[in-house]
């Protein structure tokens, strides 16, 4: 199971580092990918559950920052700290899904109201929030290199979430804001400085991945507002 998204550091020998050693490594790193595959649907499914089921009793502003941006940080943590870029995939993947299956239950279940009913402004906004945060969890991971790679990832990490934001100030300049807006947007703002600063750690790459950030947010609010 390991070794179908990403090679083990494996060093043949004897002694403190020989078989006996390597199976015990291997079969603990197995171990907490499979944990932490399991910690990622089940964080998800609480969250999306929450969600659902007080989404009538707390105020805008709140809800504004729990859809999507609690979701974008569950899949940007665990997205960075897989084991290996397939590995982030499948948690970024079962934190999405099980945050969506979690949320569509529960409203059912408690509100009675039809699936995708104010979810992510319906099926076809829902399909677009699920394909970024499926991606947030593999860009996140390719954020931890040190490369140009890493500088443009981190820079599409932030401008994904910052790209939310647009999309609330495109909706306020067709006079359509979404409740809680100006916190949506201040929300978005903070989290995708926040994502630079802690995954680059020289100003020169921060500023590349911010401009990488603003210049993928800013392509998505122009292409938002044709649509």
């Amino acid at each position: 199971m390991t070794w179908a998204f990403g090679k083990a550091n494996r060093e043949v020998g004897t002694g403190e580092t020989g078989p006996d050693q390597e199976y015990v490594a291997l079969d603990r790193r197995e171990r907490r990918i499979q944990w932490y595959m399991l910690a990622s649907l089940i964080m998800g499914a609480i969250l999306g559950a929450a969600g659902g089921g007080f989404a009538d009793q707390v105020p805008d502003w709140l809800l504004s920052i729990y859809d999507p941006y609690i979701f974008m940080v569950l899949a940007t943590v665990v997205g960075w700290n897989a084991a290996s870029f397939g590995w982030s995939l499948v948690n970024g993947a079962l934190a999405a899904f099980g945050g969506m299956v979690g949320q569509l239950i529960v409203s059912v279940a408690v509100h009675g109201i039809a699936p995708f009913e104010g979810l992510a402004g319906g099926a076809t906004g829902l399909n677009i929030l699920l394909f970024a945060l499926v991606a947030l969890g593999p860009l996140a991971y390719l954020s931890t290199r040190e490369d140009r790679w890493g500088i443009l990832a981190s820079g599409i990490t932030a401008g994904l979430i910052l790209g939310e934001g647009v999309e609330e100030l495109v909706q306020f300049g067709y006079g359509q804001p979404y409740p809680g807006w100006q916190v949506a947007v201040t929300t978005s703002a903070l989290l995708a400085a926040v994502i630079v600063l802690v995954f680059r750690r020289r100003t020169l790459h921060r500023l590349w991945a911010l401009l990488v950030a603003v210049s993928y947010s800013g392509s998505y609010g122009a292409l938002v507002l044709a649509l």
